[in-house]
């Protein structure tokens, strides 16, 4: 590889960084003010992801935003062509199918296995960390205080093995830490099977209506 394509390759990869990192920084803030402000705050995030995108796509056709909105249409163009599409829908699948057995699980450890759920917030109680509905940091340190940084990284690593193994266990688990964040993990992941299925929506609509004219 020549110094001019390490060169190109190297601006490709710093245009794509700018871009997501700018993306994050706006949708994140967006997230957590509608979970705060509403009480479902998933449906709330119904249609952001495909009204933030489509603001920024229109003002960059319209060149306000200057060189960010120039970076925003290269990379959305690029991700309908070769091994880069290949990659974001592979991806997208991938996140779609993980939370949906996300949710299931936290259902299941609420509803399924409650009474196992209940019998290890319980044994929580017992040894002075108390859980309740709410986001609570004093009985997440004191659970993760007692836990090792291995053990802690063994014990995530293991999660998928155990969800074939004890289905049972894996949901309670689950549901206990969803609980644990008040709400949370559960929140995370409804918003993350709505923003797949909205980015793939808007790469559509996209590439039929806005992108086709555009000369890579």
């Amino acid at each position: 590889m020549t110094l001019s394509n390490k060169n190109k390759t190297f601006a490709s990869k710093l245009e794509f960084l700018i871009v997501a990192v700018s993306l994050i920084a706006i949708l994140i803030p967006l997230r957590i003010l509608s979970r705060e402000i509403f009480a479902d705050g998933w449906i709330a995030s119904l249609g952001l992801i495909t009204l933030v995108f489509g603001i920024i796509l229109f003002l960059a056709k319209k060149e306000k935003i200057g060189v960010f909105g120039r970076m925003f249409i290269r990379q959305i163009t690029k991700t309908h062509q070769g091994k880069k599409k290949l990659i974001v829908y592979s991806q997208t699948i991938l996140f779609l199918s993980v939370g949906l057995f996300t949710i299931f699980s936290i259902h299941s450890g609420n509803h399924d296995y409650y009474d196992l759920k209940q019998q290890v917030i319980e044994e929580l109680h017992k040894q002075g960390i108390l859980v309740d509905s709410n986001l609570n940091y004093d009985a997440i340190h004191k659970i993760t205080s007692q836990i090792t940084p291995n053990q802690q990284i063994g014990a995530i690593t293991a999660l998928p093995i155990l969800s074939v193994q004890d289905f049972k266990v894996f949901s309670v688990v689950l549901a206990v830490t969803d609980h644990l964040m008040g709400g949370w993990v559960m929140y995370f992941w409804q918003v993350m099977i709505i923003e797949c299925i909205e980015f793939s929506v808007f790469l559509g609509i996209s590439k039929r209506y806005f992108l086709k004219n555009i000369n890579h």
